[in-house]
């Protein structure tokens, strides 16, 4: 199998992307949302959490993949994308900031001020209010970085020293050569996706009541399978070229956003104080997809919880729905931070990849089943959209050596 000229990508991705735009404006992703709820009463449902559109998440990462796997063979050269500039990049550093940190921040500006939902002033302030915050708080994010960063070193040597990589492990070929301009098209589709996360956020009723199109309270139903589909296609290639075993490679994805996740979880639970006493209505919103919650102030003991199973990633185990431990506050959360739920399913898909990529028979299936009952199947439902973007590595790579025995 060849990858295909660039035009012959060209035109299909033309016809994919046009056919993507027919299925998304028919409200076909709708319908299977709806359809998929016939399948098992509320009572089971409402254990699924985020992957209630389970469905609905498959339907958009079937023309996502396809666009993802032609993409390569448009994007060939290695100069910079022209549309690629400063501004973006900037945006780029500060993205997992603005990501991490908007949420808890439009509320907490909403309930100490006297805000107008209907007051087209407030409305473009309290966005730019709540991204210039996040971007600040970024900043201050970026002096605790090389502590981390020395910490996920020390972390990395010690458990490279106990679980190294096996030898011989057929990853231990070349990795993927990736163009510059293909390299920055997925690094904007990540953008555009955290984007519309945050303008998704921002279109709740509690925030405006401007309609953006597109944005029904939620954001654009491609945004989430996109980042999952490009994080599984990026942690592929880290892996290649990485020569740490399982255990550090996991690690070193956790610990590279502790310099963010850990003073994110700090400054929640400090606004989300604040904010309750100041308006504790503004903090009980619906959303039609999740399950609906009172919001209140936090006892010390749910704090701890709530850090020990935020830092682990562990949010969304299906452990602490059988233990229906805290349901009036939805469950675990990282405090009013409901969208740090991607976090906790975009690390336990790496630690799955690392274990398969990465480990040797009979010890790849026992850690799968570990890591399977651990996580549980209200997470592994939304596996595909994460491991589509690997399965287009792989066929990439697949490609790029049949060029090389072309040649």
């Amino acid at each position: 199998m060849t990858a295909p000229s660039r035009k012959t990508a060209i035109v299909l991705s033309v016809v994919i992307f046009a056919v993507y735009c027919v299925y998304v404006y028919s409200g076909a992703g709708q319908a299977l949302y709806e359809w998929s709820k016939t399948f098992a009463p509320y009572s089971i449902r409402q254990y699924l959490g985020m992957s209630k559109r389970y469905l609905l998440q498959y339907g958009h990462i079937v023309f996502l993949f396809l666009l993802l796997v032609l993409s390569r063979s448009i994007f060939l050269s290695q100069d910079s994308l022209r549309i690629y500039g400063p501004a973006l990049r900037w945006i780029n550093k500060y993205s997992i900031a603005i990501f991490l940190f908007h949420f808890p921040i439009l509320f907490f500006i909403v309930a100490v001020t006297p805000y107008d939902r209907t007051n087209p002033f407030h409305e473009i302030g309290l966005l730019v209010a709540t991204i210039g915050l996040a971007c600040l708080l970024g900043r201050i994010c970026f002096h605790f970085k090389p502590f981390f960063d020395r910490l996920q070193k020390q972390v990395m040597t010690a458990l490279d020293r106990r679980f190294p990589r096996p030898e011989g492990l057929k990853t231990s070929t070349v990795p993927l050569s990736i163009t510059k301009s293909h390299s920055e098209l997925l690094t904007l589709a990540k953008l555009v996706a955290t984007m519309c996360v945050v303008l998704g956020h921002y279109s709740f009723d509690t925030f405006t009541s401007f309609k953006i199109p597109g944005f029904n309270g939620s954001a654009p139903r491609f945004a989430v399978p996109m980042f999952f589909m490009i994080s599984g296609y990026f942690l592929m290639m880290s892996i290649d070229r990485s020569r740490s075993g399982y255990m550090a490679v996991t690690a070193k994805r956790a610990f590279s956003l502790y310099y963010v996740v850990i003073p994110m979880l700090f400054v929640t639970l400090l606004l989300d104080n604040i904010g309750y006493r100041a308006n504790a209505v503004v903090y009980e919103f619906s959303d039609y997809y999740i399950l609906e919650h009172p919001r209140r102030p936090y006892v010390p003991s749910e704090i701890l919880v709530i850090f020990l199973s935020s830092i682990t990633y562990l949010n969304e185990s299906w452990i602490f729905n059988l233990l229906n431990l805290y349901p009036e506050l939805g469950g675990m959360r990282a405090f009013s931070n409901d969208p740090f739920w991607f976090m906790c399913y975009l690390i336990p898909f790496s630690a799955i990849l690392a274990v398969y990529r990465l480990t040797n028979q009979p010890q790849t299936l026992l850690l799968l089943v570990l890591l399977c009952l651990v996580i549980g199947p209200p997470v592994l439902m939304l596996a595909p959209l994460f491991f589509s973007g690997s399965l287009a590595y792989s066929i990439h790579k697949m490609w790029s050596k049949t060029d090389e025995i072309g040649s």
